[in-house]
């Protein structure tokens, strides 16, 4: 094999350079392993941004989230009915990019059912994202449900509101009183991805220099501003886990999973008000490239076969070349 470097020292010990210099077919062979290892190794890196842009529009702000981290700020624990399945509020990516028409939120999670079959193609999950477009803005949320705070350097001026059944908009709160535009919603055919358009005539020119609070909490009609309630206990209907009734009601923010931008950090209330509410700090702008140790361990493999493939074509060539 091109990668047997000792058995090919061993064969160049006893034999002359002509018998074991390389045949045109091992170079091929050696050539064709070396491109379908990395063509496997972009298709893993690079396939899921592109998936994500297949829109063909501009980007503003593409970032993966850390699975697994579904719990709030380290003790959040599922309702304990069947169709709450692991998964179904673990955030994972949020895409934003725009058209001629819309600006579009991707916002992919681990599994997305619809045990209910509301129109949207989704149920369980609640999703605010505001947006910090300009200096000033709010640090409080429209309303207190999900029990957190804004930065004071970076207060917000949309919301974006998705939930099932109706009720998703985009607010613009710029003026007073603010402007709230219906937003069209639905599940891509990934099954993974709800998907949220805003008329850009509902807002201005999107742009890179945007801020994003993306709070992920459970839909519930009965809920304070329709979220899920937290309890100290589980129940068949609410998360277990919390530490007080008045929130925080988030399950998973998009965050950097670092110092204090990390989310347990942000949500136990190490970065709180003076009110002792927890406050969450913006994300953005940039781009992330997905990554797990997948990918580190193909990139080593791609790697080391580039190596191996030099120093075998190496050991072929004649004392007069090779130095």
């Amino acid at each position: 094999m091109p990668c047997d470097l000792m058995g090919l020292w061993r064969r160049k010990q006893g034999q002359s350079s002509s018998e074991t210099a390389m045949t045109k077919q091992e170079l091929a062979w050696s050539l064709v392993i070396c491109g379908l290892l990395m063509l496997a190794w972009l298709n893993m890196v690079l396939a899921p941004v592109a998936v994500a842009a297949a829109g063909l529009g501009q980007v503003v702000l593409s970032m993966e989230d850390r699975a697994g981290d579904d719990y709030g700020a380290g003790n959040i624990t599922y309702p304990l009915h069947n169709v709450f399945e692991p998964g179904l509020f673990d955030l994972r990516r949020v895409h934003v990019w725009y058209d001629d028409h819309h600006l579009y939120f991707d916002i992919s999670f681990a599994r997305i059912s619809n045990p209910w079959n509301a129109p949207e193609g989704f149920f369980h999950q609640l999703i605010d994202i505001y947006v910090d477009a300009e200096p000033g803005g709010y640090t409080q949320p429209v309303a207190p449900g999900p029990g957190v705070q804004f930065s004071a350097d970076a207060g917000w001026e949309y919301r974006l509101r998705v939930q099932p059944w109706g009720g998703s908009q985009w607010l613009d709160a710029r003026s007073d009183p603010g402007k709230a535009y219906p937003v069209e919603v639905l599940v891509l055919p990934d099954e993974k991805t709800i998907r949220a358009g805003v008329p850009l005539t509902a807002t201005d020119p999107p742009h890179k220099g945007w801020r994003y609070y993306v709070l992920v909490g459970g839909f519930d009609t009965f809920g304070p501003d329709h979220y899920r309630q937290v309890k100290e206990t589980a129940t068949q209907w609410s998360f277990g886990g919390g530490s007080s009734a008045d929130g925080p009601h988030v399950i998973d923010i998009l965050d950097t999973g670092s110092g204090k931008r990390n989310q347990k950090a942000q949500l136990s209330g190490k970065n709180s008000s003076p009110h002792g509410v927890p406050v969450i700090l913006p994300m953005g702008p940039g781009v992330s490239l997905p990554f797990t140790w997948g990918h580190l361990l193909a990139s080593l493999v791609v790697l080391c076969l580039l190596g191996s493939i030099f120093m075998y074509l190496s050991c072929q060539l004649p004392p007069s070349q090779a130095g």
